[in-house]
């Protein structure tokens, strides 16, 4: 019985973990830079990991402001962010995401690589404070991509 109490709330965790991440996503899709912000702690990070054109692997940071601002620009097309193979983990109030995703621009594939999310449990929910990916435009699950097609939050 202890068993069954303990794990409601783990996977009531997980599920709020994802629907942070979803409405990060929906924000983006949205090109609602308010709905993105609401769930991005105030010193929120976003990394990428990848070869520069030195060829020399490293994390290279966008800062989190003009992330947040480029969401909200005038896009012609949603940019969209369609994620799969969601992994949650939740030790108290850390909580880690990862999945894999593809970036569109409207339905025009534009890369693919693997999220990782870090969070933390705030009074207002749970926020992102940090963000990993990986790019690329090889190997890319393209039929999971069209499949996660207008995935929305949880």
């Amino acid at each position: 019985m202890a068993q069954a109490k303990k794990a409601a709330p783990a996977v009531a965790d997980a599920k709020a973990v994802e629907a942070a991440v979803v409405r990060l996503f929906d924000g983006m899709r949205a090109g609602d830079s308010t709905m993105a912000r609401s769930v991005l702690a105030a010193n929120a990070r976003l990394l990428s990991v990848g070869a520069g054109k030195d060829g020399i692997v490293m994390p290279r940071e966008t800062p989190i402001n003009k992330f947040v601002e480029m969401i909200g620009q005038n896009h012609p097309q949603a940019l969209d962010e369609r994620i799969w193979n969601v992994k949650v983990n939740v030790d108290g109030d850390l909580a880690t995401l990862w999945c894999d995703y593809a970036f569109y621009v409207g339905d025009t594939f534009s890369h693919c690589g693997a999220d990782a999310f870090q969070l933390y449990r705030s009074p207002q929910g749970w926020k992102i404070f940090v963000i990993s990916d990986t790019r690329r435009k090889e190997g890319c699950d393209l039929k999971a991509a069209q499949a996660a097609k207008g995935k929305t939050t949880p």
